[in-house]
């Protein structure tokens, strides 16, 4: 599943071959030991495993569990919702040993490795028992616990007390996450000590969390990054002139100070990729100018337009700063409000709306993100954007021959989409989680998706 549910409690149930740290933007392992391009031109790669590995049903992890992996969440297995995109890449595995494996591409990919940041599955756990139980056995230091669950009240984890990085980092045997739907009452709730941590907390609620004496917020720029989209069946949103124009009419620190309370919320947006990603690079964005924007749109004739400006509820916010700001230059601008239920096939179908506003959750390995948001054939290209220039250099990005000059020409790619603007960054959003002071070891780490509750402990029960 996509849900922060699932991926807050599979980073504590499963581990992945490697992941990317999102401080350093290095390639760290974990459940590889290390990754070799072993033919020299990047469309063979050897992975070797640890060997101490154990599922929690007791079965080591081993090289089988790998190919099953990638097999079993591919895109033509259609078994998952979120299947892994690289996988259509592996042309084939070669088990070579317990502990390694082969895997041969149908292409070059010096980014390989990036990519390899995939929770592992039990294959014996598919061969005996049915998906739905066998899909939640991983080899994290906590395993999915039944017993402590409640379906829509609370689900649950406790501690595998055989992890095979020991349990010494997690002192804490039994997180219970309760479904508590409205804000207000989770705050009370944590303020009394029914809760021990809340997450996901508004920007609005910041203020009220200062004011309570034995509770510490956590902040964080996050991988949530939101953009105004340009409806590329529109013959205007195809004139780079009048994309330039829209952004430079948009004051950032507007959106900032009134959807996201003054900047708590969230941190002005220049470049698509976020500067937690692998491969982050400052770029030459452009300014706001409202000026320059107001006699390119006249001359262009988009100020004798009503743009209609399509969005979801949580978003309307946003939506509305940006009408004011574009009204102001003479633009008139209508927020058309979508049910989330049927975002997609709205935003798919391209009639009703001019512009949109939505975001990214962005994760994963170098290209992934531009690749699915900005090629002809993206996944997440539901807009209509195509461009000859733009896959000329993505192929150039995909054909180094080296990681290192991939994320060089990478950073090359990120400027052109900066300068071109086939869609227009405003904001990334902040990570807001509050705790009683006693707890320690809560992570905000936005690379693996959310949080880390996996160290999370409290002395005074330990």
């Amino acid at each position: 599943s996509t849900s922060a549910q699932s991926m807050i409690l599979t980073n504590m149930t499963f581990n992945t071959l490697n992941y990317i740290d999102p401080d350093t933007g290095e390639i760290c392992p974990e459940l590889a030991t290390s990754w070799e391009n072993v033919d020299g031109d990047n469309s063979v790669w050897e992975i070797k495993l640890v060997e101490n590995a154990v599922f929690h049903t007791g079965e080591k992890f081993t090289a089988e569990d790998v190919k099953f992996t990638f097999e079993y969440v591919s895109p033509q297995a259609g078994n998952v919702v979120k299947s892994l995109a690289v996988a259509k890449e592996v042309e084939s595995m070669e088990i070579v040993n317990d502990y390694t494996i082969r895997f041969k591409l149908t292409r070059p990919m010096p980014d390989f490795p990036s990519y390899l940041e995939t929770k592992m599955y039990s294959k014996k756990a598919f061969d005996t028992m049915g998906a739905e139980e066998a899909g939640v056995i991983g080899t994290g230091p906590y395993y999915f616990d039944k017993e402590l669950t409640q379906s829509g009240a609370q689900f649950a984890c406790s501690r595998f007390d055989d992890y095979w990085e020991g349990i010494e980092e997690h002192p804490t045997e039994h997180i219970v996450f309760k479904v508590i739907a409205d804000e207000n009452t989770r705050i009370a709730a944590l303020e009394i000590g029914e809760l021990d941590f809340i997450i996901d907390v508004s920007a609005s609620a910041y203020s009220t969390l200062e004011d309570i004496s034995d509770v510490e917020i956590q902040t964080r720029s996050g991988a949530n990054s939101y953009y105004l989209g340009f409806n590329y069946t529109k013959d205007y949103m195809k004139d780079l002139e009048v994309r330039t124009a829209l952004t430079q009419a948009i004051n950032k620190e507007d959106i900032t100070n009134v959807a996201f309370v003054n900047g708590i919320g969230g941190v002005v947006s220049e470049n698509f990729c976020v500067a937690s990603a692998a491969g982050y690079a400052e770029v030459n964005p452009i300014a706001y100018n409202a000026d320059k924007a107001k006699a390119t749109l006249e001359a262009k004739g988009i100020t004798s337009k009503k743009l209609v400006l399509a969005t979801y509820p949580s978003n309307v916010p946003i939506a509305e700063v940006v009408q004011a700001n574009l009204a102001a230059i003479g633009v008139e601008v209508v927020v058309k409000q979508v049910d989330l239920a049927n975002w997609s096939a709205f935003k798919s179908a391209k009639q009703d709306y001019d512009l949109f506003i939505d975001y990214c959750a962005y994760q994963g390995a170098l290209m992934y993100n531009f690749d699915r948001f900005f090629s002809s054939e993206g996944s997440s290209n539901l807009y209509g954007y195509s461009n000859a220039e733009y896959d000329k250099m993505q192929a150039y990005v995909l054909d180094a021959s080296t990681y290192e000059e991939m994320v060089e020409r990478f950073g090359e790619l990120q400027q052109w989409v900066a300068t071109n603007i086939p869609i227009s960054p405003l904001v990334v959003k902040t990570q807001i989680a509050a705790t009683k002071e006693d707890v320690k070891g809560f992570k905000l780490i936005p690379s693996k998706n959310y949080f880390d509750f996996s160290t999370v402990y409290i002395p005074a029960r330990n």
